[in-house]
C-alpha cells in the first residue's frame, strides 16, 4: 500500500493511506526497455555515456509530482552533505512508496556515505528486488563489500553490473588480485 505525500514548507506531511497506483517506470516501458539493451550493447565508453544519463532520468521520476518533490527535497540535503537530513526525506519516501526502486537506491547511497554499509546492503537489496538491472545498485554493493575487503564479492557483484552496464568505472575491482585489495 502506498500513500499521497506532499511538502508543507519545510515540513514533510504523510497525508492519507490512500492507495496509489505506483505507475510502472522499469519492466513494461518500452522505451525503457530500448535504453538497457542499448546500454548492454554500447559499443565504447562514449556511446555508453550518451545512454546512461537517460536512464537515471527514468530511475529519478518519482510516482507522482508529491514523491518527486520528496525526492528532491532528499537529493538537494544529500548535495549539501546533510545526510540526516536526506534520510529523513528517503525514508518517508519509501515508507509512502515501497514499490519506488530509485527510493531505495538513493537511500543505499546516503547510508553508504555515512559508513552504514550493513544499512546500504540491506537496501539494494531492496532495490534489485524491484529492478535486477540496475546497475547502480550492482556497483554500489561492489564498491561496499570492497570497503569491506569481500574482493570476490565486490568482483561477482562487478561482474552482474557489467551485463547491464559494460564500461563501469567499477570494472577496476577485477583487476585486483586477491589479497592486495586494500
Amino acid at each position: 500500500m502506498t500513500c499521497r505525500i506532499r511538502l508543507l514548507g519545510p515540513v514533510l506531511a504523510v497525508l492519507a493511506l490512500t492507495p496509489v497506483a505506483v505507475p510502472a517506470q522499469q519492466g513494461g516501458d518500452e522505451g525503457y526497455e530500448a535504453l538497457l539493451a542499448a546500454l548492454a550493447d554500447a559499443g565504447s565508453p562514449a556511446e555508453a555515456q550518451t545512454i546512461v544519463p537517460l536512464i537515471w532520468d527514468v530511475w529519478l521520476t518519482a510516482p507522482d509530482d508529491a514523491a518527486q518533490e520528496v525526492l528532491d527535497a532528499a537529493m538537494a540535503r544529500r548535495s549539501a552533505y546533510d545526510f540526516a537530513g536526506a534520510l529523513k526525506h528517503l525514508n518517508i519516501l519509501i515508507e509512502a512508496y515501497p514499490d519506488y526502486a530509485e527510493g531505495w537506491n538513493q537511500r543505499a547511497t546516503v547510508l553508504f556515505l555515512v559508513g552504514d554499509y550493513e544499512g546500504s546492503l540491506a537496501d539494494v537489496d531492496e532495490v534489485l528486488k524491484r529492478e535486477p538491472r540496475h546497475f547502480g545498485a550492482l556497483a554500489g554493493r561492489a564498491m561496499i563489500y570492497f570497503q569491506q575487503g569481500r574482493l570476490p564479492l565486490a568482483q561477482l557483484s562487478v561482474r552482474k553490473a557489467l551485463t547491464v552496464h559494460p564500461f563501469l568505472a567499477e570494472r577496476a575491482i577485477l583487476d585486483i588480485p586477491a589479497g592486495q585489495e586494500l
